[in-house]
Protein backbone atom coordinates (compact mmCIF):
# COMPACT_ATOMS: atom_id res chain seq x y z
CA UNK A 1 0.00 0.00 0.00
CA UNK A 2 3.10 2.47 1.09
CA UNK A 3 4.90 1.15 -2.60
CA UNK A 4 1.24 2.47 -4.35
CA UNK A 5 1.32 5.76 -2.86
CA UNK A 6 4.36 6.62 -3.26
CA UNK A 7 4.37 5.76 -6.78
CA UNK A 8 1.06 8.06 -7.18
CA UNK A 9 2.86 11.37 -5.59
CA UNK A 10 5.58 10.89 -7.41
CA UNK A 11 3.58 11.10 -10.80
CA UNK A 12 0.69 13.44 -9.56
CA UNK A 13 3.89 16.05 -8.72
CA UNK A 14 5.35 15.48 -12.12
CA UNK A 15 2.56 15.91 -14.22
CA UNK A 16 1.98 18.85 -11.98
CA UNK A 17 5.11 20.15 -12.95
CA UNK A 18 4.27 19.36 -16.24
CA UNK A 19 0.93 21.33 -17.02
CA UNK A 20 2.42 24.23 -15.03
CA UNK A 21 5.29 24.43 -17.25
CA UNK A 22 2.36 24.05 -20.23
CA UNK A 23 0.43 26.79 -19.07
CA UNK A 24 3.02 29.41 -18.11
CA UNK A 25 4.62 28.70 -22.00
CA UNK A 26 1.77 29.77 -23.64
CA UNK A 27 0.64 32.22 -21.54
CA UNK A 28 3.72 33.59 -20.58
CA UNK A 29 5.30 34.98 -16.65
CA UNK A 30 7.05 38.15 -15.81
CA UNK A 31 4.73 40.50 -18.25
CA UNK A 32 4.59 43.97 -16.30
CA UNK A 33 1.17 45.33 -16.29
CA UNK A 34 2.30 48.35 -17.99
CA UNK A 35 3.59 46.86 -20.82
CA UNK A 36 1.60 44.36 -22.10
CA UNK A 37 2.82 40.70 -23.69
CA UNK A 38 6.25 40.34 -24.84
CA UNK A 39 6.51 39.95 -28.38
CA UNK A 40 7.17 36.14 -29.37
CA UNK A 41 10.27 35.54 -31.32
CA UNK A 42 10.25 31.77 -32.66
CA UNK A 43 13.46 30.75 -33.64
CA UNK A 44 12.81 27.65 -35.30
CA UNK A 45 14.65 24.28 -34.83
CA UNK A 46 18.57 23.01 -34.36
CA UNK A 47 20.12 19.84 -34.20
CA UNK A 48 23.07 19.71 -31.50
CA UNK A 49 25.32 17.07 -30.71
CA UNK A 50 27.16 16.06 -26.87
CA UNK A 51 29.59 14.23 -26.47
CA UNK A 52 31.35 13.53 -22.32
CA UNK A 53 33.88 11.60 -21.37
CA UNK A 54 33.92 10.96 -17.01
CA UNK A 55 36.25 9.39 -14.48
CA UNK A 56 34.45 7.93 -11.79
CA UNK A 57 36.80 7.45 -8.25
CA UNK A 58 35.25 5.78 -5.72
CA UNK A 59 36.20 6.29 -1.88
CA UNK A 60 34.53 3.65 -0.34
CA UNK A 61 31.38 2.34 -0.45
CA UNK A 62 29.31 5.92 0.06
CA UNK A 63 31.54 8.86 -1.41
CA UNK A 64 32.49 9.12 -5.27
CA UNK A 65 34.58 11.74 -6.75
CA UNK A 66 33.87 12.35 -10.53
CA UNK A 67 35.94 14.09 -13.11
CA UNK A 68 34.32 15.16 -16.87
CA UNK A 69 35.25 16.63 -20.04
CA UNK A 70 32.23 17.88 -22.41
CA UNK A 71 32.12 19.02 -26.07
CA UNK A 72 28.81 20.56 -27.53
CA UNK A 73 28.36 21.72 -30.81
CA UNK A 74 24.83 23.27 -32.81
CA UNK A 75 23.33 24.75 -35.76
CA UNK A 76 23.44 21.33 -36.93
CA UNK A 77 26.77 20.24 -36.27
CA UNK A 78 28.45 23.22 -37.63
CA UNK A 79 28.93 25.15 -34.86
CA UNK A 80 31.15 24.48 -31.57
CA UNK A 81 28.78 25.89 -29.06
CA UNK A 82 30.67 24.86 -25.55
CA UNK A 83 33.26 23.37 -23.85
CA UNK A 84 33.02 21.44 -20.29
CA UNK A 85 35.50 20.98 -17.73
CA UNK A 86 33.70 19.59 -14.15
CA UNK A 87 34.95 17.68 -10.83
CA UNK A 88 32.36 16.67 -8.54
CA UNK A 89 31.79 14.83 -5.05
CA UNK A 90 28.88 12.43 -4.51
CA UNK A 91 28.06 10.36 -1.38
CA UNK A 92 25.34 8.08 -1.08
CA UNK A 93 24.15 7.33 2.48
CA UNK A 94 21.71 5.01 1.09
CA UNK A 95 20.42 3.37 -1.17
CA UNK A 96 17.33 4.99 -2.22
CA UNK A 97 18.83 8.62 -1.62
CA UNK A 98 22.27 10.31 -3.17
CA UNK A 99 23.83 13.95 -2.62
CA UNK A 100 26.27 15.64 -5.00
CA UNK A 101 28.21 19.12 -5.27
CA UNK A 102 29.90 19.81 -8.20
CA UNK A 103 31.38 22.67 -10.30
CA UNK A 104 31.98 23.47 -14.11
CA UNK A 105 33.79 25.49 -16.19
CA UNK A 106 32.11 26.32 -18.78
CA UNK A 107 33.87 27.74 -22.05
CA UNK A 108 31.04 29.07 -24.23
CA UNK A 109 31.78 30.26 -27.97
CA UNK A 110 29.61 33.46 -28.79
CA UNK A 111 28.89 34.58 -32.14
CA UNK A 112 27.60 37.81 -33.16
CA UNK A 113 27.36 40.29 -35.59
CA UNK A 114 29.25 43.46 -36.10
CA UNK A 115 28.83 46.47 -38.26
CA UNK A 116 32.03 47.10 -39.42
CA UNK A 117 33.74 48.93 -42.27
CA UNK A 118 34.77 46.53 -44.87
CA UNK A 119 36.64 46.63 -48.25
CA UNK A 120 35.09 45.54 -51.42
CA UNK A 121 37.59 45.33 -55.01
CA UNK A 122 36.25 47.74 -57.63
CA UNK A 123 35.95 45.07 -60.63
CA UNK A 124 36.75 45.53 -64.61
CA UNK A 125 33.80 44.09 -66.64
CA UNK A 126 35.82 40.67 -67.52
CA UNK A 127 35.90 40.14 -63.38
CA UNK A 128 39.47 40.88 -63.32
CA UNK A 129 39.95 43.82 -60.47
CA UNK A 130 41.00 47.62 -60.79
CA UNK A 131 43.86 49.18 -60.42
CA UNK A 132 45.11 52.70 -60.27
CA UNK A 133 47.17 53.62 -63.27
CA UNK A 134 49.32 56.23 -61.31
CA UNK A 135 50.21 53.48 -58.79
CA UNK A 136 48.77 50.41 -59.97
CA UNK A 137 47.68 49.71 -56.34
CA UNK A 138 44.26 47.58 -56.82
CA UNK A 139 40.78 50.05 -55.99
CA UNK A 140 38.64 49.39 -53.57
CA UNK A 141 35.35 51.09 -52.30
CA UNK A 142 34.63 51.09 -48.62
CA UNK A 143 31.24 50.18 -47.34
CA UNK A 144 29.57 49.29 -43.62
CA UNK A 145 28.53 45.95 -43.19
CA UNK A 146 27.36 43.09 -40.77
CA UNK A 147 30.27 40.98 -40.19
CA UNK A 148 30.43 37.78 -37.75
CA UNK A 149 32.52 37.92 -35.12
CA UNK A 150 33.42 35.21 -32.48
CA UNK A 151 34.39 35.04 -28.83
CA UNK A 152 35.28 33.20 -25.96
CA UNK A 153 32.87 33.39 -22.65
CA UNK A 154 33.62 31.64 -19.24
CA UNK A 155 31.06 30.41 -16.98
CA UNK A 156 31.16 29.13 -13.60
CA UNK A 157 28.50 26.79 -12.10
CA UNK A 158 27.73 24.79 -9.11
CA UNK A 159 25.34 22.16 -8.92
CA UNK A 160 23.56 20.78 -5.64
CA UNK A 161 21.84 18.03 -6.24
CA UNK A 162 19.32 15.74 -3.87
CA UNK A 163 18.57 12.37 -5.75
CA UNK A 164 15.52 9.98 -4.57
CA UNK A 165 16.09 6.45 -6.01
CA UNK A 166 13.32 3.71 -5.83
CA UNK A 167 13.07 -0.03 -7.46
CA UNK A 168 9.84 -1.46 -8.20
CA UNK A 169 11.17 -5.29 -9.33
CA UNK A 170 13.03 -4.10 -12.62
CA UNK A 171 11.84 -0.74 -13.13
CA UNK A 172 14.19 2.13 -11.23
CA UNK A 173 12.22 5.23 -10.83
CA UNK A 174 14.55 8.58 -9.48
CA UNK A 175 13.72 11.90 -9.01
CA UNK A 176 16.90 14.23 -9.00
CA UNK A 177 16.21 17.98 -7.31
CA UNK A 178 19.27 20.54 -8.59
CA UNK A 179 19.92 23.89 -7.78
CA UNK A 180 22.40 25.38 -10.12
CA UNK A 181 24.31 28.73 -9.48
CA UNK A 182 25.99 29.96 -12.11
CA UNK A 183 28.27 33.25 -12.71
CA UNK A 184 29.27 34.83 -16.36
CA UNK A 185 32.41 36.71 -16.40
CA UNK A 186 31.65 38.28 -20.12
CA UNK A 187 30.26 41.69 -19.99
CA UNK A 188 26.38 41.74 -19.37
CA UNK A 189 24.25 44.69 -19.09
CA UNK A 190 23.43 45.10 -15.87
CA UNK A 191 19.93 46.20 -16.01
CA UNK A 192 19.03 42.85 -18.13
CA UNK A 193 20.67 40.13 -16.52
CA UNK A 194 21.53 39.57 -13.02
CA UNK A 195 25.72 38.72 -12.87
CA UNK A 196 24.75 35.43 -10.69
CA UNK A 197 21.68 33.13 -11.97
CA UNK A 198 19.66 30.56 -9.71
CA UNK A 199 17.83 28.33 -11.62
CA UNK A 200 16.24 24.54 -10.27
CA UNK A 201 16.29 21.29 -12.42
CA UNK A 202 13.75 18.54 -11.55
CA UNK A 203 14.29 15.24 -13.26
CA UNK A 204 12.07 12.33 -13.09
CA UNK A 205 13.75 9.15 -14.72
CA UNK A 206 12.36 5.45 -15.48
CA UNK A 207 14.72 3.08 -16.50
CA UNK A 208 14.15 -0.97 -16.87
CA UNK A 209 17.28 -3.44 -15.63
CA UNK A 210 16.57 -6.00 -18.86
CA UNK A 211 17.22 -9.57 -17.44
CA UNK A 212 20.67 -11.19 -18.58
CA UNK A 213 21.51 -8.20 -21.09
CA UNK A 214 23.91 -5.25 -20.77
CA UNK A 215 21.21 -2.97 -22.15
CA UNK A 216 19.49 -0.28 -19.81
CA UNK A 217 16.85 1.37 -21.72
CA UNK A 218 15.50 4.78 -19.62
CA UNK A 219 13.60 7.65 -20.33
CA UNK A 220 13.64 11.18 -18.52
CA UNK A 221 11.59 14.40 -18.64
CA UNK A 222 13.23 17.57 -16.54
CA UNK A 223 12.30 21.08 -16.20
CA UNK A 224 14.31 23.85 -15.58
CA UNK A 225 12.64 26.83 -13.38
CA UNK A 226 14.91 30.21 -13.50
CA UNK A 227 14.85 31.70 -9.77
CA UNK A 228 16.03 34.74 -10.49
CA UNK A 229 15.00 36.35 -13.90
CA UNK A 230 14.81 39.88 -14.76
CA UNK A 231 11.33 41.46 -14.50
CA UNK A 232 11.41 44.63 -16.89
CA UNK A 233 10.35 47.63 -15.75
CA UNK A 234 9.43 51.16 -17.21
CA UNK A 235 12.60 53.10 -16.64
CA UNK A 236 15.61 51.50 -14.43
CA UNK A 237 16.18 55.02 -12.99
CA UNK A 238 13.13 55.64 -11.70
CA UNK A 239 11.63 51.98 -10.62
CA UNK A 240 13.77 48.98 -9.28
CA UNK A 241 15.19 46.19 -11.12
CA UNK A 242 12.60 43.17 -10.14
CA UNK A 243 13.39 39.52 -10.51
CA UNK A 244 10.55 36.74 -10.72
CA UNK A 245 10.89 33.06 -11.17
CA UNK A 246 9.37 31.01 -14.37
CA UNK A 247 9.82 27.50 -15.81
CA UNK A 248 12.39 28.43 -19.05
CA UNK A 249 13.23 24.78 -20.48
CA UNK A 250 11.71 21.31 -20.58
CA UNK A 251 13.72 17.81 -21.48
CA UNK A 252 12.55 14.78 -22.69
CA UNK A 253 14.36 12.05 -23.55
CA UNK A 254 14.92 8.58 -24.54
CA UNK A 255 17.80 6.19 -24.34
CA UNK A 256 20.28 3.08 -22.94
CA UNK A 257 22.74 2.60 -21.01
CA UNK A 258 25.15 -0.07 -22.45
CA UNK A 259 27.70 -1.46 -19.60
CA UNK A 260 30.54 -2.56 -21.85
CA UNK A 261 32.39 -4.57 -18.46
CA UNK A 262 32.62 -3.23 -15.09
CA UNK A 263 34.85 -0.15 -15.59
CA UNK A 264 33.35 1.25 -18.91
CA UNK A 265 30.12 2.40 -19.77
CA UNK A 266 28.58 4.16 -22.90
CA UNK A 267 25.36 6.19 -22.55
CA UNK A 268 23.57 6.64 -25.56
CA UNK A 269 20.45 9.08 -25.31
CA UNK A 270 18.06 11.94 -27.84
CA UNK A 271 16.83 14.52 -26.17
CA UNK A 272 14.19 17.32 -27.54
CA UNK A 273 15.16 20.91 -25.34
CA UNK A 274 12.62 23.21 -25.32
CA UNK A 275 13.92 26.46 -24.81
CA UNK A 276 11.92 29.72 -23.61
CA UNK A 277 13.62 32.50 -22.35
CA UNK A 278 12.60 36.24 -21.64
CA UNK A 279 14.72 39.11 -22.78
CA UNK A 280 15.14 42.79 -22.26
CA UNK A 281 17.15 45.28 -24.08
CA UNK A 282 17.27 48.99 -23.24
CA UNK A 283 18.01 52.19 -24.72
CA UNK A 284 21.99 53.06 -23.02
CA UNK A 285 21.89 57.10 -22.48
CA UNK A 286 18.40 57.00 -21.03
CA UNK A 287 17.75 53.32 -19.83
CA UNK A 288 14.18 53.20 -20.68
CA UNK A 289 12.78 50.12 -22.08
CA UNK A 290 13.10 49.51 -25.33
CA UNK A 291 12.50 45.79 -26.10
CA UNK A 292 10.69 43.29 -24.19
CA UNK A 293 10.90 39.82 -25.96
CA UNK A 294 9.76 35.84 -25.74
CA UNK A 295 12.34 33.53 -27.11
CA UNK A 296 11.28 30.13 -28.02
CA UNK A 297 13.64 27.44 -29.38
CA UNK A 298 13.23 23.80 -29.99
CA UNK A 299 16.54 21.82 -30.15
CA UNK A 300 16.61 17.89 -31.22
CA UNK A 301 20.38 17.04 -29.58
CA UNK A 302 22.27 13.61 -30.10
CA UNK A 303 24.37 12.87 -26.58
CA UNK A 304 26.93 10.01 -25.97
CA UNK A 305 28.57 9.45 -23.01
CA UNK A 306 31.40 7.45 -21.91
CA UNK A 307 32.30 6.32 -18.28
CA UNK A 308 35.31 4.67 -16.48
CA UNK A 309 35.27 3.89 -13.43
CA UNK A 310 37.72 2.76 -10.86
Amino acid sequence: MKHNLRIVLTLAAIMSCTMLFAQQWEEGAGIPPTRGNAQTIDEGNDVQGRLRASLEIPLGKKWEVTWSEQVRVMDNFSKLDKIVSSVGVGYKPWDFLKFGIDYSLVNERQYDTEEMEVQIPVLNDDGSQKVDNMTGEPIYNFAMQDVETKSWGLRHRTNIDVTGMYRIGRVKLSLRERLRIQFRTDSVCKYEKPETTFSLRSRFKTAYDLRNSRWEPYAFVELYTMLNSPKPVENFKDFPLQNEAYINRVRLAVGTEFKINNYHRLDMYYMVHFNRTYNSRYKGNKGDLKEWSLEKMCNHVICIDYKFKL
